[in-house]
């Protein structure tokens, strides 16, 4: 294939247009230093295999902007029972790519005989804060947790008008590889706006929760309302 650089304009539609497609949820196109597409991040609704549902990403951004990207680097995850664009008063947003994002510091879980306890630290721009999460449940895995201390973290930042709520957390192979998918709810006084990360697991699946969970969280950060200061405390 020969190589295709994409602008940010590009980059908005083409995740406009797979998002659009029948079956899918959400989208997320990353790009390479070059401005190349590297990887197409879908989330699905079940009804088509993950297969199919790649290579109606890859035929349709070929067909309608031209785009040739490799079914290889088209990876899905196929959730059961995720909502459909614009079902109920869930609204998915566009990706904002100019504002200050969270940034990952630190994540740290420690688990005893009381339970599991997550603790997460972020930035943004020169401010950090952090989040804690704890639960009973000894034999429950510790993303639920360590998303939840997340959203905790990013709390810190955000006026009192706006909550995050944790929808479903789970871990599915893509690929060669395994993927942490997160749905996050942003509540606000009048709707609910549904939101879906993804990460490939790595060297730390710790790690790979909180970049999931972020995932979700930095695609709106343009549309939600900070506070004008931030203060770090522990939980």
């Amino acid at each position: 294939m020969t190589p295709q650089k994409v602008t940010p304009e590009q980059l908005r539609q083409a995740e406009t247009l797979v998002a659009g497609l029948a079956g899918v949820s959400s989208c997320r196109i990353r790009v390479d230093a070059a401005g190349e597409i590297s990887e197409v991040h879908v989330v699905a609704r079940a009804g088509k295999s993950p297969k199919q549902v790649a290579r109606d990403v890859e035929s349709h951004l070929n067909s309608e902007m031209g785009l040739e990207v490799d079914y290889r680097k088209i990876g899905v995850v196929v959730v059961e029972g995720a909502p459909a664009p614009g079902e109920g008063d869930l609204e998915e947003f566009p990706i904002l790519e100019l504002a200050a994002r969270f940034v990952f510091v630190s994540v740290n879980v420690a688990a005893s005989r009381d339970g599991t306890r997550a603790e997460v630290e972020l930035a943004r721009d020169a401010a950090g804060a952090f989040g804690a999460s704890h639960t009973e449940n000894l034999s429950a895995p510790s993303w639920t947790v360590i998303a939840e201390a997340t959203l905790r973290a990013v709390s810190e930042f955000l006026d009192d008008s706006t909550r995050l709520c944790l929808s479903g957390i789970r871990k599915v192979p893509i690929g060669d590889d395994d993927a942490v998918v997160v749905r996050v709810d942003v509540v606000g006084a009048r709707c609910t706006k549904s939101l879906a990360g993804c990460a490939l697991v790595g060297g730390s699946e710790s790690q790979s929760v909180v970049f999931a969970t972020l995932d979700a969280v930095n695609r709106v950060i343009g549309k939600l309302d900070f506070k004008t200061s931030v203060e770090y405390k522990i939980q």
